[in-house]
């Protein structure tokens, strides 16, 4: 794993969300999404958060900016940013499987891969079931105060531009400056083979609930670099393996990435610096720990009864 890589392709497109976060606000383009969007209310959004989601698809950053903003100003609590971010997670999932998904694994493992992804699609349809039912409950007597459309129209002038990449580059140098100790800590943890160690003590546990030597070197390689894992869906699937194994040990492995990976490499700099500790412990374990959970609940269930 090349770290240094990693670092700046972390710090460049968190930068880049601070910017266009700041950018949009600046311009007047968020005000006038919020009102765009009011209708995703209905959805069990808080009205003040439905252009949450629509921001979301082009920078999570930018998405997290504008709702820290708004807890910060006490016009939205907690709860009302989880169920907004929960929400985002749809619309997310599918422009991921269309865009880079199924493009990359679908020529390779063909109809496998579409069930995959509705496996991963199904996750996220419960949880805009279960937002959508708790955000209606919750906000069917809430009313804001929004501004006329005529008073909320986007503003472009160099001024506000060079405003907004200011405001964005100081939010981004201080960011940087959190980000970096807590990225060189955890490096050094790998470096030093605490995440080895940690998958050498799991392939046993793997062994018992029924993966094959080939299904836990997915799995295990998958951890660390899933590209380089669905090079062996392939074999899984020459050497005659059930879907049902080759689908529960694609979702096991996609847990172990998020375990050992995906949470402080791609969910953390979405947070940190932009809410309180405690918040931020919740949105990891709504972002991270809901899929692991369920990654690896679907996916040993499929291994031992299908």
């Amino acid at each position: 794993m090349n770290f240094t890589e990693l670092y700046f392709v972390i710090v460049a497109a968190i930068a880049f969300g601070y910017v266009l976060a700041a950018v949009l606000v600046e311009t007047k383009i968020v005000n006038w999404l919020g009102l765009k969007t009011l209708k995703l209310s209905r959805f069990g959004l808080h009205p003040l958060l439905t252009n949450v989601p629509v921001i979301y698809l082009v920078s999570p950053r930018a998405a997290h900016i504008t709702a820290s903003q708004l807890l910060k100003e006490g016009k939205i609590e907690p709860i009302d940013l989880y169920l907004a971010i929960l929400a985002s997670n749809f619309p997310m999932r599918l422009m991921f499987l269309y865009r880079y998904y199924l493009p990359v694994l679908l020529p390779l493992i063909g109809v496998i891969a579409i069930y995959y992804a509705l496996l991963r699609l199904a996750f996220d349809v419960v949880l805009l079931a279960a937002v959508s039912v708790i955000g209606r409950f919750r906000y069917r007597n809430v009313r804001v105060e929004l501004p006329p459309p005529e008073e909320v129209k986007p503003e472009f002038n160099l001024k506000v531009l060079k405003e907004g990449v200011l405001k964005g580059g100081k939010e981004a140098v201080s960011f940087i400056l959190k980000f970096t100790p807590l990225f060189l800590f955890i490096v050094y943890l790998i470096k030093a083979g605490a995440m080895e160690w940690l998958t050498v003590k799991l392939k046993p546990i793997f062994g018992n609930l029924g993966f094959n030597s080939l299904e836990i070197t997915y799995i295990t390689t998958a951890a660390i670099s899933p590209p380089v894992a669905y090079g062996l869906i392939k074999v899984m699937i020459k050497e005659g393996i059930p879907v049902p194994h080759i689908l529960g040990t694609m979702a096991v492995g996609n847990g172990m990435f998020s375990l050992l990976r995906s949470w402080w490499a791609y969910l953390l700099p979405y947070y940190l610096g932009l809410y309180p500790l405690r918040i931020t412990a919740v949105l990891l374990l709504l972002q991270a720990g809901l899929p692991i959970i369920y990654n690896f609940t679907v996916g040993t269930a499929l291994i031992k009864w299908f």
